[in-house]
């Protein structure tokens, strides 16, 4: 029998085994492309020490892009044919489902949802600054999509590398067509 006496823990731990005492220090250099990632690893960060968190803007960003706020009665599907792209609907469908799910299944998760709502905020602003006057201006079909991927989904997709939805791929493309099905963006005139 092995009996130890007079064991301090005066400036350390007690412990019948390993205690795991890693941290993790991330030394990013602030750029563009760190504009998500800061932001998303702070409130990480926060969460972990029992600190609160104030996302409400962002949570409502999230209700807002969820809900339909133009009076476009046209569902994905009826918005892409009407805008020539008909062979988009099937993946569009899924990219859109795909995205609810992602923000649904994530929901309880905070920093998730900060993310999330940021991303949301992007695409649209930079959709409706950038490719939205193309569309208005009847360029065709190719020029726009050429635009929305190297405006909106390639810049975005840099934004989100080290983040949660870094790993997801086309998550990008997954919430413009959810942006779309809500109507917040669009590829015509109507809505």
């Amino acid at each position: 029998m092995n009996i130890q006496k007079d064991i301090s823990t005066d400036g350390g731990d007690l412990a019948g085994r390993d205690i795991d005492k890693r941290q993790y220090h991330y030394n990013f250099e602030s750029n563009e492309n760190t504009l998500l990632l800061m932001p998303y690893l702070e409130i990480v960060k926060k969460i972990e020490q029992g600190l609160t968190v104030d996302i409400e803007e962002q949570i409502d960003d999230i209700l807002h892009y969820s809900g339909v706020i133009r009076e476009d009665a046209r569902g994905l599907e009826k918005k892409l044919e009407d805008s020539g792209r008909s062979y988009l609907i099937r993946q569009a469908l899924r990219y859109k489902l795909k995205a609810s799910r992602l923000i649904t299944q994530h929901q309880d998760s905070l920093a998730f949802q900060y993310l999330v709502g940021r991303v949301l905020a992007r695409i649209e602003v930079t959709f409706n600054n950038l490719i939205k006057p193309l569309i208005l201006a009847n360029e065709p079909i190719a020029v726009v999509e050429t635009a929305i991927h190297k405006e909106v989904i390639i810049p975005i997709e840099k934004l989100l590398v080290g983040t949660p939805l870094g790993s997801h791929s086309e998550c990008v493309q997954h919430l413009l067509y959810f942006l779309a099905g809500n109507c917040h963006i669009s590829w015509d005139k109507e809505c």
